[in-house]
């Protein structure tokens, strides 16, 4: 992701309304998280996830420096430049491992990131992901963060049980923003990014209207929407979240 963009992300990933949702559905499946349990955020960006995780050991890498820089910025320390493709850890060091759209970035392998997460995700440890959806919403702002594709349900199912890592929860989020942005996509210049400042009255009604609309999308299951959120397991005889507590074991069926 250029430079720039990064700029601009650390500047909008505190106030703006996507951000905002999309950090309280990773939030609100950590919540019952043990607090001494390893977390590392993939593809961390300029720290806004890592920031507001206070109730777990968290680690966070990125391949670009000057995201990292940003990260030092906020005063996270436990961050370093690195791939995705080859993670500095050894073999099952964490028990959760969350990934916010990195695996469609064009110089992302998919298939060999999962393959080390996978690796360094302890026996029952949870993989937390969302990923952009339906290649008909490609736009402008894609091309903006070099983003070179985009996934559905089935696909990334598809993906996971090749890594034999087990799909827990898996729907799609901002249904009730599909149509307009499908209409947006079409309408919008090239290499335009989404990132700019709304109105705080209209930020908000998006907060809110995205909030509601992730709720619901858990159980409902609707067949569009504009990302793909999903829980995802590694099989194995210890889990660091015991069902009967945790958000993250009450999950709904794929």
């Amino acid at each position: 992701m250029p430079p720039d963009e990064h700029d601009l992300l650390r500047t909008f990933e505190n106030s703006h309304w996507w951000y905002d949702v999309l950090h309280w559905l990773v939030l609100r499946e950590l919540e019952h998280v043990p607090q001494d349990a390893n977390l590392l955020d993939v593809g961390c960006g300029t720290g806004g996830l890592l920031s507001k995780m206070n109730r777990v050991k968290a680690q966070g890498i990125d391949v670009s420096a000057h995201a990292i820089s940003h990260c030092r910025g906020r005063g996270l320390s436990s961050v370093q430049a690195a791939s995705v493709h080859d993670l500095p850890f050894a073999d099952e060091s964490f028990d959760v491992v969350t990934c916010l759209n990195v695996l469609y970035h064009e110089m992302v392998d998919d298939s060999l990131a999962l393959n080390e997460m996978a690796r360094v995700l302890r026996p029952g440890g949870r993989l937390v992901f969302n990923e952009p959806a339906f290649d008909c919403l490609r736009g402008g702002h894609d091309d903006r963060v070099c983003g070179a594709r985009r996934y559905t349900v089935s696909h990334v199912r598809h993906l996971l049980e090749r890594h034999n890592l087990e799909p827990k929860m898996l729907h799609y989020w901002n249904a009730w923003l599909f149509l307009p942005l499908l209409v947006r996509r079409r309408c919008g210049r090239a290499g335009t990014s989404d990132l700019h400042s709304l109105p705080r009255w209209l930020n908000a009604v998006f907060c809110s209207a995205g909030r509601v609309d992730a709720a619901m999308a858990r159980w409902l299951h609707l067949p569009f929407g504009s990302s793909v959120f999903g829980i995802v397991g590694k099989p194995g005889s210890t889990d660091s979240v015991q069902p009967e507590q945790a958000s993250l074991g009450e999950l709904a069926p794929t």
